[in-house]
């Protein structure tokens, strides 16, 4: 009689192979690639859309210029979601460029006080 214990039967999932990849890379690279993939995406979408509407004109089927253009525009859909996550990357490289300067801006501030503190000598109201 085999022995097993429930934790040999359990299945790990595994990650995707380039998601580790992905979480390595910094926020503007992705932008980068998320920007550039996103304008490869929609023009082919756009495309596929011209391409089924001159089979329209040419005299296809209503059945297959039906799938052809839900197909175009799925794919320029999708190449609007790719845009839209790049706008979402560049205005957190923009935020945390923004949170960094104004901790900049509070560390010299806290110095600038702290020297002046010690040197700051009241003349009393007699002189």
């Amino acid at each position: 009689m085999n022995h097993f214990k429930i934790k040999d039967m359990i299945v790990k999932e595994k990650k995707a192979p380039g998601e580790k990849l992905i979480k390595k890379m910094s926020l503007r690279t992705k932008w980068l690639l998320t920007t550039a993939l996103s304008f490869v995406i929609l023009g082919l979408g756009l495309s596929f859309f011209v391409f089924s509407w001159n089979r329209l004109q040419i005299g296809f089927d209503k059945a297959t210029w039906g799938f052809m253009i839900f197909l175009s525009l799925a794919v320029f859909y999708l190449g609007l979601i790719f845009y839209g996550n790049s706008i979402m990357y560049a205005t957190e490289i923009k935020s945390r460029k923004i949170w960094k300067q104004k901790q900049k801006d509070l560390k010299k501030k806290r110095f600038v006080n702290k020297g002046t503190d010690k040197l700051n000598i009241q003349k009393s109201p007699q002189n």
